[in-house]
């Protein structure tokens, strides 16, 4: 029996962020987190011949992208019920994905990781079970994947054994509701291009140590490592130095573990290779070029969709691809009965497209 980590291939992603312009940081209490995937705002993913929805699934999968990073979901009702205060439905954009072939990081954020930390395990693993229920009865894309926090080796409010733990949650999620070996969905736990004390190999000594955790938990062990995980870091690199990455710093430490590039983009800033959106997408598509998959390299995910003007600021907020347009295509509004913001309005922006979307065209349609 083949292993759940070998039917992920040749990844074309892009980090999936949807944020509505008037969206703030801290979030606005009709908000209260990031997840916009989910039933209660579905103008903004749902297909445009729909509903006249903005139809950015639609959209991405029309050039060539066939996985969405993810990095908030919010706690999903129980099979079958309405969704209570504070949780969301994620059933009809999961079929959404389905139905255009676009494949999922399924997120247990950074939030459920602090939580675990904090105490409160027994209540993130409930969350998890229902999280896994979701995805299975829906049968979401049957190509997804399980991601595990961001970035743990940069965090203060979490440690890698937390990671691990919440790993342990989902296989006993799995084992509870049996099921089958071959439905299985590989895990990943993306790290950051920190060397640590590796000058040279950046995100392998976070790796190494996600690979000691996990070998070292009698939940999980080799088979666990071997099986079901897949290396992912987050470089913002050029080209030239992401080939060398791909073909030779990797394969030194891990020949054989599949990997791929979670997040890849550049930002725009003064006094650096890259200030304006012109420069953006040169760079962009020569990192594109040079990570192309191969050997035990799967892909990349491009950082990021949308410029994250509502809720970022300085350079932090221009990696998309696009951009708010300034003007909205529409108007959705929350399902009076959800708990918060139950009949409050939410924009669906109009998107303009920075020259990085063609970037994007270029790599990812190429024959």
């Amino acid at each position: 029996m083949s292993n759940p980590t070998d039917r992920i291939h040749s990844i074309q992603g892009i980090s999936y962020s949807p944020t509505p312009s008037d969206d703030t940081a801290p979030p606005p209490q009709k908000y209260f987190d990031s997840d916009f995937t989910n039933s209660t705002f579905n103008f903004i993913w749902i297909d445009s011949d729909v509903d006249d929805g903005r139809g950015d699934v639609e959209n991405l999968a029309a050039i060539g992208v066939n996985l969405l990073h993810l990095y908030d979901w919010s706690v999903p009702p129980a099979a079958g019920d309405k969704p209570g205060p504070y949780q969301r439905s994620h059933v009809s954009f999961l079929q959404q994905c389905e139905s255009f072939k676009v494949n999922l990081m399924i997120p247990v954020s950074n939030y459920f990781l602090t939580e675990i930390h904090n105490g409160n395990g027994s209540t993130v693993k409930t969350q998890i079970a229902a999280m896994l229920a979701e995805f299975y009865a829906t049968r979401g894309p049957t190509d997804s994947l399980w991601s595990i926090g961001n970035e743990y080796d940069l965090a203060t409010e979490f440690s890698v054994d937390d990671v691990v733990q919440a790993m342990v949650y989902l296989v006993d999620a799995e084992q509870t509701s049996q099921i089958p070996p071959d439905q299985l969905l590989p895990v990943t736990s993306p790290v950051s291009f920190a060397t640590g004390d590796m000058p040279d190999a950046p995100g392998i000594a976070a790796i190494k140590k996600l690979q000691q955790a996990i070998e070292a938990n009698p939940s999980l062990g080799k088979a666990f490592w071997k099986s079901r995980f897949i290396a992912s870091t987050n470089p913002f690199n050029d080209g030239a130095y992401l080939v060398k990455y791909i073909d030779s710093i990797f394969p030194a430490y891990y020949p054989d573990l599949p990997f791929f590039f979670a997040e890849m983009g550049v930002p725009i800033k003064p006094d650096s290779p890259v200030t304006n959106e012109t420069e953006q997408a040169v760079y962009l598509l020569d990192q594109l070029m040079a990570t192309k998959p191969r050997a035990n390299f799967l892909g990349r995910c491009v950082f990021q969709f949308l410029d994250q003007t509502a809720v970022k600021t300085g350079s932090e907020a221009t990696f998309g691809i696009n951009e708010y347009a300034g003007t909205f295509k529409e108007h959705g509004v929350i399902p009076t009965d959800y708990t918060p913001g139950g009949g409050q309005e939410y924009p669906v922006d109009d998107l303009t497209r920075k020259p990085a979307y063609q970037s994007v065209v270029t790599a990812y349609k190429a024959p």
